[in-house]
């Protein structure tokens, strides 16, 4: 499952940024990436998101930020699909970091947003739905908008996402450090890896030979640039996928969740489990509402 890079082309002589009243399923539904950082508000529906190293569920009021090149995805429940086309199902907003940044150099009164766009880019999805609907008013006010007026509203919008503290990041520092490396053998290892997270007999001898390097050397590799061992890494995925499916499948129990999730012992799921979220399959499955 190879990212495709999306032209997004949100700068012009006559905007700093673009947004859209709209989602396209037919863009969203691929695993993309683009240069530049994205706000995305759910108005409505409801799916399984794929951000970087994570999986996770997504409904109506979820806000999410984007860094540039960070991989994403979102796939619709199939009883919402049908909901698509009507009405406005996402507002999305894109801009270049490099125009931001030139105005935020320029004007000390900006230095706090810095922590926030040093923060976008590991991905942040926001809890607060109250928040969140403020920034929902506050993008329909910039897609209303023109000019001046437009601009005044963006740096409202960045100002309350700096002040809300209430907000999770998605992808793990590891994944974040490699995205910006020249593409090659690493993007081939998370490639396979998110296709094939769920076999249970994925070796590393089989990762190896993937991108035609001995096990012990891709050991040494996949840690000095991720800072984690390949099994770290992948079993993240894993849990993110259970996760996923201990909060939307409640006909699933913990059993079946460990093995669609690519587990084949419930003793190495259960610590596994622990290590990444903090807290046992069964505390986690009480949070059944996302």
């Amino acid at each position: 499952m190879k990212s495709i890079l999306l032209n997004k082309t949100s700068t012009s002589h006559q905007q700093s940024f673009i947004i859209h009243p709209k989602i396209y399923p037919q863009a969203y539904s691929l695993w993309h990436h683009h240069k530049e950082y994205e706000i995305l508000y759910m108005v409505k529906n409801s799916g399984t998101a794929y951000v970087g190293d994570k999986i996770f569920p997504y409904q109506g009021g979820t806000l999410m930020l984007f860094c540039a090149n960070l991989p994403h995805m979102f796939v619709p429940k199939l009883n919402s699909v049908k909901e698509l086309d009507k009405g406005i199902d996402a507002y999305v907003l894109h801009f270049s970091i490099e125009t931001i940044n030139a105005v935020i150099g320029c004007l000390p009164e900006f230095k706090p947003l810095n922590q926030l766009l040093n923060n976008w880019k590991r991905g942040m999805i926001f809890k607060n739905v109250k928040k969140n609907k403020e920034v929902l008013r506050m993008m329909k006010a910039i897609n209303d908008g023109n000019n001046y007026d437009r601009m005044t509203h963006f740096f409202e919008l960045l100002n309350l996402l700096e002040q809300d503290k209430n907000f999770e990041f998605i992808a793990n520092p590891g994944f974040v450090e490699s995205i910006n490396l020249k593409k090659g053998r690493l993007e081939k290892v998370y490639d396979y890896s998110i296709t094939n997270f769920n076999n249970s007999s994925i070796s590393l001898d089989e990762i190896a030979e993937s991108i035609n390097m001995n096990k012990a050397a891709f050991c040494r590799y996949f840690k000095k640039i991720t800072n984690k061992t390949y099994f770290q890494f992948l079993n993240e995925i894993r849990i993110g996928h259970a996760c996923k499916l201990l909060l939307e499948e409640e006909n699933k129990n913990i059993t079946d969740v460990a093995f669609l999730s690519g587990f084949n012992n419930m003793s190495n799921f259960n610590r596994q489990f622990k290590l990444v979220k903090g807290k046992s399959p069964s505390a986690y499955i009480k949070l059944r509402k996302f």
